[in-house]
Formats: structure tokens, sequence, C-alpha cells
């Protein structure tokens, strides 16, 4: 018996549902599947005609972490997958396989994929990016299964994930991940990370996606002001400076490095260098710090 929760927010949702329930037809698990759209104004109702299908619509924007966790009071199974709406599965016994590894003590992560082919330019930054850093063989998630853990793809127990409540502490863009599977690491909670991939298929254009990013590091921020010492380059990099002094210097510095080297190694979509995205968000991290103090 299996909950899946899909948070959506201005995105259409119809294929990874019809793919859902494809596979519920042809399996003797009992299945239902919640969508929570998160004050979107994108009309989705139509897909309400089933009776496996629960939605629900936010008045106003509540954030990612607020939504899932209300998706997870909503559910009435002991399992709950947690789905982007923006995601398609790879296998075509994508739910089996969750269901052939789930433990009452456990999570499991199914891993991220993204396309062979190349997107048009105004994306590329997005899909370079993920290919880079975010498709990752299983047998390497393994290795560091905390610091792997991504919420757009992966199983838990109802009774453990209510435990953890973030929407307090995460309430913009991005490290909702980073900070669920710090507290998991913290209560000792196994992460078991398995290959049983979806296509990220929800590539935003070049620009949006840098604005988000900056977004994710002002999240990254709150949370070191907030005193959790989750694992992070970024914030390993910024300590660095901050021990040696350099902080001031690199949040003047910053302006400079966005106008003459963003335009170049990111918005053209020609090229792109993850050296370069890293320092922007570096000497972005240094610029908020000392706006909002450390």
């Amino acid at each position: 018996m299996i909950s899946v929760l899909i948070p959506t927010f201005n995105a259409d949702v119809s294929p990874l549902v019809d793919f859902l329930l494809s596979q519920n037809d042809s399996s003797s698990f009992k299945m239902e599947i919640i969508i929570w759209d998160d004050a979107s104004n994108i009309d989705i109702f139509g897909l309400c005609d089933n009776e496996n299908i629960s939605f629900f619509r936010s008045p106003v924007n509540m954030g990612r972490s607020k939504t899932r966790e209300l998706l997870a009071e909503k559910a009435k199974y002991p399992y709950l997958l947690f789905l982007d709406a923006d995601v398609l599965p790879v296998s075509t016994f994508f739910l089996a396989q969750y269901l052939q590894h789930a433990s009452e003590y456990s999570i499991l992560v199914g891993g991220i994929r993204y396309e062979s082919e190349k997107p048009e330019s105004n994306r590329y930054f997005r899909w370079f990016y993920g290919k880079a850093r975010e498709e990752i063989l299983v047998k390497n998630r393994l290795l560091k299964p905390y610091d792997h853990f991504m919420t757009g793809n992966f199983l838990v127990p109802k009774s453990i994930f209510l435990q953890f409540p973030l929407h307090d502490v995460i309430t913009g863009y991005g490290h909702e991940d980073t900070l669920l599977g710090y507290k998991f690491q913290q209560a000792g909670i196994p992460i078991k990370h398995i290959d049983n991939p979806v296509f990220h298929l929800g590539l935003e254009e070049n620009e949006v996606f840098f604005a988000k990013s900056k977004e994710a590091v002002s999240s990254l921020l709150r949370l070191k002001q907030l005193g959790l010492n989750i694992p992070s380059k970024l914030l390993n990099g910024y300590n660095l400076l901050e021990r040696i002094k350099l902080v001031p210097f690199c949040a003047l510095f910053y302006p400079f490095f966005e106008s003459r080297f963003l335009k170049q190694y990111i918005f053209s979509g020609n090229t792109f260098s993850l050296f370069f995205f890293d320092i922007s968000r570096l000497l972005y991290f240094c610029k908020l710090s000392l706006k909002r103090g450390k």
C-alpha cells in the first residue's frame, strides 16, 4: 500500500499521473495519488476524475516543505512516495521496485536522470548542471547515502517523515533535501539508494535557474545562522574565506564577477563552467552574509 504524493507549482502533472495509473492497473497493490497545488495558476482539476486521485490547492503559496507536510498528513497508506511534478519514471516497474525494497525502518532514494539529448541553448544551463551534479550512479550514491539524498524521488514510511517538520526552517527555495538528509542522519535513520530513477523533464531557462540557485544560497545561509552544521561544499568554502578574513573582499567582488563572467559562462547557453558557477554562488554567499550579519 503506497501513497504517491506530488507537490506542484505551475507544472503539468498529467504525464506523471497517467504513468502511475497505468502501473496501478496492472498491479495488485493499493495506491492513492495525492496532488497538492501550491497556489499556481495552472488548472489541473480534470485529473480528479479518477477515484484514486485526490487534489488540494493552497490559497497562498506555502513553500515546498510545508506542501510536502500537508501531503503526508493527508496520506492514508503507510508508505509515502514523494515525486516532483516534472518527472517521469524510467522503469515500467517503477512502483513495484520501490515496494520490493520498502522497509518500515529506512528510506529509499531512487535517483534522478536527465535525457541524453541536449536541450535548446536557453535551457542548456539546467540540463548541464543536472547531468554533472544530480545524475549519479547508484554505486556512487551508496558511498555517501545522506549527502546524495534528494526529495524529487524517494520513498519514506509515513511514521518517519512526520517526525521531521521543516516548514518553519526552510521557507524559500533550496536545501530542503540537504536539511532533511542531515536530520535523518542525526536520527540514525538509514537511507538506502536503489537504481529506480526518474527523468527530470522540467528544465528551467538559464536565467530562471540561476535566480533559483541564488535563492538556494539564501536558504543555506539561513541554516548556517540557525547553527545547523549541515554538510555542504559551499559552506565549507565560505568557512575557509571567513577564517582567512576574505569575506568582505569577496562580497565586493561579486557584482563585477556576475556582470563579466555569467553572461559568457551561463546565460549564453553555448558554454557552461561548473567552476565559475560555484565561484559565483560562493561570492554571493559572502555578499549575503555581510548584508544579513553573521
